[in-house]
């Protein structure tokens, strides 16, 4: 998801930006203080190395990397102002990074035995995070390094997305074994502080991952089984707070999602790369079998959309520093953006 944030200065990104104001500049209004362009950057989570690769979309050379700790097996990650935060996994707590700082202000800690996996923002001081080995969410406060009161949610809460001040919690229904108990859920909260509202039925089995598209609707993949190739999609409308449609046909475990202005739906797998469902048509545009194969390898570990709608795929590498492509609008390759071994999510913010 596409995030602002505001007031941070970096002096790596002072060259990008001072290009930027060469480029535009001259005589034309000397009456006051020069504006200064809005840069849009890139995160980057690298489970593995438990880092994060930040770099300037217009200017890929211009990135660094912030180390998250000695311990954990971070995921996912959401981004707002000028903060990151990423639960840690099997670490019971979530880190706060300052991306002004380039460094982790606040490590929070969650209950015990959190699993702590999905995260949103809810505002510029507040975040969510899913604790899905207790079946709840945790009320973060960024600015103070705090967590409030568990919110009870579904059965292994694993992403959230937020809309206004709406969280929808993606519950997968993972039983002891990690494996479907039964269709997943949504789970509504509203509010500050939050507090449910509603309760989804999902037909999908293991939803893992969500996005809002430009109709106002909520696109849900599902990962559906290990070896079963049952991947799947729920739309859902959030004013109803129902179920709309389900389609099948997904393929292996996809994982990632990403939804443009333009209603193309972008799934991303371990197991084909990445699948394109047009929400208008209702059908594919590329089929797990003509997935795109990022960099010709049939597999990506995520997918992320700019601000300009580009899309860019994670490629699939633990064992060694992997690499971001970026897609041209027929999905080649135009650019390859270095970062971390293990990279498995990107989010995008823009700053001044």
């Amino acid at each position: 998801m596409r995030k602002r944030v505001r007031g941070a200065r970096r002096a790596l990104l002072v060259p990008v930006v001072a290009a930027f104001i060469a480029a535009c500049g001259g005589d034309d209004d000397l009456s006051g203080p020069p504006s200064t362009p809005e840069t849009e950057l890139g995160v980057v989570l690298n489970s593995v190395e438990r880092s994060l690769t930040v770099f300037a979309v217009d200017s890929p050379d211009a990135r660094f990397t912030i180390g998250l700790g000695p311990d954990g097996s971070p995921v996912a990650l959401a981004v707002r102002g000028g903060r990151v935060v990423v639960p840690m996994g099997i670490v019971p707590a979530a880190v706060v990074v300052d991306l002004e700082q380039r460094a982790v202000v606040h490590t929070v800690a969650l209950p015990a035995n959190s699993g702590a996996t999905g995260a949103a923002f809810l505002n510029d001081t507040l975040a969510l995070v899913t604790n899905p080995s207790r079946n709840s969410v945790s009320v973060v406060n960024v600015l103070r390094g705090t967590a409030g009161a568990e919110i009870e949610v579904g059965e292994y809460p694993q992403a959230i997305v937020v809309v206004g001040d709406t969280a929808y919690v993606i519950n997968a229904r993972l039983g002891p074994d990690f494996q479907p108990t039964g269709p997943g859920t949504i789970t509504v909260l509203a509010g500050v502080p939050p507090a449910v509202i509603g309760t989804i039925q999902l037909s999908g089995l293991n939803p893992g991952d969500a996005g809002v598209g430009a109709d106002g609707r909520l696109y849900v993949v599902h990962s559906g089984r290990f070896g079963q190739g049952d991947g799947s999609l729920s739309v859902v409308d959030r004013g109803t707070q129902a179920e709309l449609q389900h389609h099948t046909g997904f393929g292996e475990f996809p994982g990632s999602i990403a939804v443009d202005n333009g209603g193309r739906v972008y799934v991303g797998s371990f197991g084909y790369g990445i699948a394109v469902w047009d929400a208008a048509t209702t059908s594919f545009v590329r089929s797990p079998a003509n997935a795109i194969t990022p960099g010709g390898v049939p597999s990506s570990a995520g997918v992320g959309l700019d601000g300009a709608g580009r899309v860019y795929a994670l490629e699939p590498e633990c064992t060694k520093a992997a690499r971001v492509f970026r897609l041209t609008a027929s999905y080649e390759v135009e650019a390859e953006v270095p970062v971390g071994v293990c990279p498995i999510a990107i989010a995008f913010t823009t700053v001044r």
